[in-house]
């Protein structure tokens, strides 16, 4: 039961047959971010809906409400009430856009290449509060079940020099954060910087190419569950 007073039951099934899609003949790479959710390598942005964000002036005030009450009151009760129900539409909001966002890379790309970030130690910055709005974990967690439902191909890569290596040329174009615009001074190459990641991340996730999920032995256990 959470603290809006709703019950909540987890299944978890074993030995459940996937449901595989056509095959597309495409693949991509994505780059998570911040100011797009999402950059694709053909340079598509998945836009950022920064649900938190959008709700932060509704959950500041129901967060102030809680506070001026006595504790242990009912009306403190009632009002705890009303902020978990606000924070509960800030975690379905994001959820349903995660599952949306990966239901449809799935359906358009036989393999999908993605950066293997270490969320926590991104979440532990200045940038902390974006980066838990995005939750990139809980939608690559989401993505990988879909990917396996669905008989395609999800390959996590090595994030670590995707934004700094000119994707046409392969040389390091070193750059800061505030930089957006990649711009090779060897070949010339122009590009938003993300579309540059997301080129690269599609790059690495091709080398990697192996068997599709279908053609290797299934491991019943779910992506969420497996380590």
């Amino acid at each position: 039961m959470d603290g809006d007073g709703h019950w909540y039951a987890a299944l978890v099934c074993d030995d459940v047959p996937p449901k595989p899609l056509p095959a597309t003949g495409a693949e991509t790479g994505v780059d998570l971010g911040l100011l797009a959710f999402g950059t694709l390598a053909d340079g598509t942005a998945i836009a950022n809906p920064r649900v938190q964000e959008t709700a932060q002036a509704e959950l500041a005030q129901a967060q102030r409400r809680v506070s001026r009450r006595r504790k242990g009151s009912r009306r403190r009760r009632k009002a705890v009430r009303v902020l978990a129900r606000t924070h509960a539409r800030v975690r379905n909001a994001r959820k349903d856009f995660h599952h949306k966002t990966a239901r449809d890379l799935v359906r358009r790309y036989d393999r999908i290449a993605i950066e293997d970030l270490h969320v926590r130690g991104l979440a532990g910055g200045m940038l902390a509060r974006p980066v838990h709005d995005a939750a990139w974990a809980q939608f690559t967690t989401i993505l990988a079940a879909k990917a396996e439902e669905a008989g395609r191909d999800l390959v996590k890569v090595d994030p670590r020099g995707t934004s700094q290596t000119c994707s046409a040329c392969g040389v390091e174009v070193r750059k800061a954060l505030s930089v957006r615009i990649h711009r090779c001074p060897h070949c010339g190459y122009v590009a938003d910087r993300d579309h540059n990641a997301a080129r690269n991340i599609h790059r690495l996730g091709h080398s990697r190419r192996g068997p599709t999920p279908l053609e290797r032995v299934h491991d019943a256990r779910s992506p969420a569950l497996a380590r």
